[in-house]
């Protein structure tokens, strides 16, 4: 699927930001360029979304955000131009399933984080089985990505003393015909693993 102007702009104007304060990409490479697939990175702070969008110059990349960040007519078309989808993210249940199950079958990439939450003590969270449940539901292969430095002050990373980096691990697929919810645990459990792998 190619990007609207408005996701390009978004995402220039991202990237760039995050350049200044020592950004580094590696491995982005692994994302295809099309088919719908998984982005499945750590989770640190709320720029993890963008951030991760603005390190893959190939495709849009979906993401849910709280519905109560669409305020006003102008925000809400700003963050659905840069693919936002506005969900109740305190319960996100059965429906947020459905978008993401429709959005891949439509070979679009969509991120999802395994944690399913932010980690606050910088410390990796279990993961819940939501990943490995879409990525068996709809037989799409899965990146995971390794997110370093979020939880710093931008000051620190604009004077480079911590490091603000995306690593883009190889594509995990999912090897399971339908999904239970053993075999989802099991692969969210290896997506965990292979992104603190990349550390």
């Amino acid at each position: 699927m190619k990007a609207s102007i408005q996701y390009k702009a978004g995402r220039f104007l991202f990237y760039w930001f995050y350049r200044i304060f020592g950004l580094r990409i590696e491995g982005v490479e692994n994302v295809p360029r099309e088919g719908g697939v998984i982005i499945a990175p750590n989770h640190r702070s709320n720029y993890d979304p963008p951030l991760v969008g603005c390190g893959v110059a190939s495709r849009p990349i979906y993401f849910l955000a709280k519905k109560g960040l669409f305020i006003n007519k102008a925000v809400s078309w700003i963050l659905r131009s840069v693919c936002a989808i506005p969900v109740d993210t305190d319960n996100p249940g059965i429906k947020t399933m459905r978008v993401f199950i429709d959005l891949l079958k439509e070979g679009k990439a969509v991120m999802v984080f395994p944690e399913g939450q932010r980690s606050k003590t910088n410390e990796f969270l279990p993961p819940y089985p939501g990943v490995g449940y879409l990525s068996i539901r709809t037989k799409v292969p899965v990146v995971p990505v390794l997110i370093t430095g979020t939880h710093e002050s931008m000051l620190k990373h604009f004077l480079r003393k911590k490091p603000l980096a995306l690593k883009f691990g190889s594509l995990v697929y999912p090897g399971y015909d339908k999904p239970t919810n053993e075999n989802a645990k099991e692969l969210t459990e290896k997506i965990m693993e292979r992104i603190k792998g990349l550390a």
